[in-house]
């Protein structure tokens, strides 16, 4: 008997909140995964105002600050990031989530473990649980868990991956100055916010890549992909491929969800809860789901950038006429109330 297998034999439960569903064996959709059988969701709104598209090659600072206040989520044409790295990346997500059940289970990430195979950590906030599976990647133990998915042929998954992180690394930076910039920020000021390279700050970044998988829905309006949700990051950087999925709520109507449409070639820029900090709530922190369909597999890869744990954050702000309104607090202090309070983590840092 394997270990996993001991370990959740006589608690069903628990493996079922570490373990996701085996969705290739399932037909119909089960009670645990079922979201909503008494009242229907309203549709997806139509797109009556686009969600706003920044090139990276010139960012307009007007259109910039619009997408960040009152969107909290843009589209990001002229990355750099090479479409074939793109293509790259989603062909080993596919690869990784075709995997056989007991094949996937063997790089199980357990409660203390950053990287490995499983659902969502957000999965503890809800009673009923969500049609998809993820592949967390932080630090350095991407080979160790790869070579178990792939005992002699895990090399190629793994370049690509650590390529791509060091891609999206390189773009979050350029991202946050740029963001962060549009507030009137010097880059001496930024400097905090952009990881030192030496010394001992690195090992303690919360940056981290998330894979994202989303299999065909037997039944996909009464289960749910990914549940309603802000990010605790400065800002996450996603790419969709060409399956939409990605819905956010409706800036005017909070009732109402806008699908995020895929732009070919484009990256996906979402608020998180530490630049609705930092710019002292004029960013907005949007929050946003994931669903699921009938027909195509979803994947995805979000890289959520943030700061060194051990940092000191808070409003940087010099607006006499709108004094801070959140107080200065150690980041690892938010990720401890984040994982604790979830979506209302937010309000117990408010002034």
């Amino acid at each position: 008997m394997s270990s996993v297998t001991q370990l959740f034999k006589n608690n069903p439960v628990n493996r079922d909140r570490i373990i996701p569903l085996d969705f290739t064996n399932t037909k119909t959709l089960p009670d645990s995964h079922v979201w909503s059988d008494s009242e229907p969701e309203l549709e997806p709104e139509p797109m009556t105002r686009a969600i706003p598209v920044v090139s990276l090659s010139s960012p307009e600072q007007v259109l910039l600050q619009h997408a960040c206040e009152e969107w909290g989520v843009f589209h990001i044409t002229d990355h750099g990031v090479p479409h074939l790295l793109l293509q790259n990346v989603e062909c080993q997500m596919k690869r990784l989530f075709s995997l056989p059940m007991h094949r996937k289970i063997l790089a199980i990430r357990s409660p203390d473990e950053s990287t490995g195979y499983g659902v969502v950590r957000i999965s503890m906030f809800y009673d009923k649980l969500m049609w998809s599976e993820g592949f967390s990647v932080m630090g350095s133990s991407l080979r160790r868990h790869a070579t178990l998915l792939w005992p002699d042929d895990h090399t190629e998954f793994c370049n690509v991956m650590e390529e791509y992180q060091k891609a999206m690394e390189d773009l979050s930076h350029r991202l946050v100055s740029i963001v962060m910039g549009s507030l009137g920020l010097t880059h001496e000021e930024l400097r905090w916010l952009v990881p030192d390279r030496t010394g001992s700050r690195t090992d303690s970044i919360q940056s981290f890549l998330q894979l994202n998988s989303y299999p065909v829905c037997p039944d996909p309006h009464l289960a749910m992909g990914l549940a309603p949700h802000t990010d605790s990051s400065l800002l996450t950087i996603l790419y969709q491929g060409n399956i939409p999925g990605l819905e956010i709520q409706n800036p005017q109507e909070e009732s109402r969800w806008i699908g995020v449409e895929p732009i070919e070639g484009a990256l996906v820029v979402i608020m998180g809860d530490l630049s609705h900090i930092i710019s002292n709530g004029r960013f907005k922190s949007t929050m946003h789901r994931a669903v699921v369909n009938k027909t195509h597999h979803r994947v995805s890869a979000a890289y959520f950038s943030g700061p060194p744990k051990n940092l000191q954050i808070g409003p940087l702000t010099r607006d006499k006429d709108h004094p801070p309104i959140y107080r200065r607090l150690i980041w690892e202090e938010y990720l401890a109330a984040k994982a604790t309070h979830f979506n209302k983590a937010l309000t117990l840092f408010r002034c």
